[in-house]
C-alpha cells in the first residue's frame, strides 16, 4: 500500500500513512472551508487500501485533533465507518483518539464517534 503525505495547513491537519508500521495518523485543528476537496485524496487512499491484501501489522489509526468544523466530524465518521467494514472482513486494527485533559468537547467528540461506529476507541488524555 502507498504512502499518505499531506502536510497540515493553518486550517487542515497534517495526514500521514506509513505502510512500514500500518500507522495513519490525523493531527492538527481541522476547519477546511471545503471539507469534501480537502479529504477527497484521503477517502481515494482508503479506496485503495480496500483492494489491497490485509496487511501486518495490525492498523493503527491515531487521531489527534484540536479544533474541527461540523463538516470534519462527519468526514471522520465515514472515513472510520469504511475502515470498520475493512475490520469486519479480517483487519485488525485500533483507534487511538487523544484529547487534552480540559477539553470535554475533543473528548465527548471521541465517545460519540465511538459509540455510533460500534467501535472500541483507546481514549487517551495528554
Amino acid at each position: 500500500m502507498r504512502d499518505l503525505n499531506i502536510q497540515a495547513g493553518r486550517s487542515t491537519p497534517g495526514i500521514t500513512y506509513i505502510p512500514e508500521e500500518n500507522v495513519l495518523t490525523i493531527s492538527g485543528s481541522s476547519l477546511p472551508e471545503n471539507v469534501h476537496a480537502f479529504y477527497k485524496p484521503v477517502i481515494e487512499w482508503i479506496d485503495e487500501f480496500s483492494l489491497s491484501p490485509i496487511l501486518e501489522p495490525p492498523m493503527r489509526i491515531i487521531l489527534k485533533i484540536q479544533y474541527y468544523n461540523s463538516g470534519t466530524i462527519r468526514f471522520l465518521a465515514e472515513m472510520l465507518k469504511m475502515i470498520s467494514r475493512l475490520h469486519e472482513k479480517g483487519l485488525d486494527l485500533s483507534v487511538d483518539w487523544y484529547y487534552e485533559a480540559d477539553d470535554d468537547i475533543i473528548r465527548e467528540a471521541g465517545e460519540e464517534l465511538s459509540e455510533i461506529l460500534d467501535m472500541q476507541f483507546n481514549m487517551i488524555n495528554y
